[in-house]
């Protein structure tokens, strides 16, 4: 597909200018109504000058404004670099020197960090309240007349999104991601993946500066459907916002759903809900059946990265004999698991998941060897997750590449000794990782937290006695107040470990 964000947005604009294109806390804006505003915003960007190719910084929390950045930076041909706004000090400085950027769209707290240090220019300085020095606010981008109009083509293979990641050294690596990939993934991945339609309503509740939450966002506005944002995650709001809104399908983190799980859906009518699919991290067993006997909508349960996109999709309610799996591989992606040397696997053999898809990423942010090096082969793309493709070809995960731990010369992988820990019906969550030791190279340590004041650790150790071989014992338990977290609910594992080691 040749076209653009903003040209499959703008279809929608003609065809049903007065349907509600995004629903946000209690705005209901139209297509029309959000066109308008987007078009103020590129007319205030032309006005400045801005050219193709540059590159514009989003500090803001989910609301109307993000969106209307988002499309109005597609139609411009510019490129986006959505930021967290609780970043500060040197990873903010970090990050903006990392990919350094023409014009901010920033929350108030961010400005003033951005004009204190001398990080960015006032004049191109947009603030999402009221000024905090001489720069520009969005309300007065919005009242201004609309005098320049952008009629140019733009080039659908050029970088559109910057998403920062980070390896163990925490130093950003960013992910560039075209308006060609975004739409791919909008289409191929879920729009005719999940059989979704513009009657469709998807709920997002995931920060918006995540690739997730992107797509929610855009994926319903290139359809023709409506799109209701959250804030950000509440249990309660977010089960209100389903019945509320009749949303119909949505993408849902595992912590979410393990909030679902432990709360109950007792009191709401989820009715409307026909899909919902689970992302960014991988359930248990125990989780999938729950959620199959609180839900009666298709629950699915998708795999990827970043860099590729969504490779595998396990239908669980159609297959919940095989909820250990996170499924197969989606129509335009083939899945291989590899040795270290980079040969094939046979089935059932443990390595790294390789993929080659139509929906990978551009490269790492002028980055090339690093780019290269995430391949092998030239076009099966390196996820550094350790898993197995069963004889159906099934895939199932295993875990981080980087967190296998050897003990006494084999290989224990974290997840199998997490899902016996958390056997114990007073354990919330826990984290396996190893630690040095003068004998064995490595042993294992486990810190938990728990639903309960106390665990007795040795009803712990007996339970990883009856569980467990030899070889995968932790030789170390220590329960903690909480874990760090991502703004997914994922678990800081690195943070983790370098704490508590």
């Amino acid at each position: 597909m040749d076209k653009g964000i903003y040209e499959l947005f703008a279809t929608n604009v003609a065809n049903t200018p007065t349907k509600v294109a995004v629903v946000f806390q209690q705005q209901s804006v139209t297509y029309d109504e959000l066109n308008q505003q987007v078009i103020k915003l590129t007319s205030h960007f032309l006005k400045q000058g801005v050219t193709q190719g540059q590159r514009v910084a989003i500090f803001a929390p989910n609301g109307i404004e993000f969106i209307v950045s988002l499309l109005a930076i597609a139609k411009l041909g510019l490129a986006a670099v959505p930021l967290p706004v609780s970043l500060k000090g040197l990873a903010l400085t970090v990050a903006l020197k990392k990919t350094p950027v023409a014009k901010v769209i920033a929350w108030p707290t961010i400005s003033k960090s951005l004009l204190a240090d001398n990080l960015i220019e006032a004049e191109n300085l947009i603030t999402l309240g009221q000024s905090v020095a001489n720069e520009t606010n969005w309300l007065c981008v919005q009242q201004a007349q609309a005098e320049c109009f952008f009629t140019d083509a733009i080039d659908t293979q050029a970088p559109y999104i910057l998403t920062m990641t980070s390896g163990s050294t925490g130093q950003p690596k960013p992910i560039v991601l075209s308006q060609a990939c975004k739409v791919n993934r909008a289409f191929d991945a879920t729009i005719n993946y999940y059989g979704l339609t513009s009657d469709d309503v998807i709920l997002v509740a995931t920060p918006m500066y995540h690739s997730l939450a992107q797509r929610g966002v855009l994926m319903p506005l290139m359809l023709g459907a409506t799109t209701v944002v959250l804030p950000k995650f509440n249990l309660k709001l977010w089960l209100q916002a389903i019945e509320l809104h009749q949303v119909s399908f949505l993408f849902a983190v595992s912590s979410q759903l393990v909030s679902l799980i432990q709360n109950g859906v007792e009191g709401h009518d989820l009715s409307s809900l026909r899909c919902l699919v689970s992302s960014s991290a991988v359930l248990d067993k125990e989780s999938k059946q729950s959620l199959l006997s609180l839900l009666s909508c298709r629950l699915h349960e998708c795999y990827g990265a970043s860099e590729v996109g969504v490779v595998t999709d396990f239908a669980v309610s159609e297959h919940p004999e095989l909820s250990g799996s996170v499924g197969n591989a989606l129509p335009f992606v083939t899945v291989k698991i590899t040795d270290e040397h980079g040969q094939e696997l046979a089935a059932t053999e443990i390595g790294e998941i390789c993929c080659k898809t139509t929906t990978g990423f551009s490269g790492y942010h002028k980055l090339p060897e690093k780019t290269r090096e995430a391949y092998y082969l030239g076009d099966f793309f390196k996820t550094g997750d350790l898993g197995y493709l069963d004889e159906q070809g099934y895939l199932y995960y295993v875990g981080r590449k980087k967190e296998l731990i050897s003990s006494g010369g084999i290989n224990v992988y974290p997840q199998d000794i997490e899902a016996v820990i958390k056997m114990h019906p007073d354990i919330e969550d826990c984290v396996a990782f190893s630690i040095p030791d003068s004998q064995f190279g490595e042993v294992i340590k486990v810190v938990y937290t728990t639903l309960s004041v106390s665990v007795n650790e040795t009803e712990l150790k007996k339970l990883c006695l009856q569980q467990l071989t030899d070889y995968q014992q932790p030789r170390v338990l220590e329960q903690i107040d909480s874990f760090e977290r991502s703004s997914l609910g994922k678990i800081l594992r690195q943070n983790v470990k370098e704490r508590y080691s």
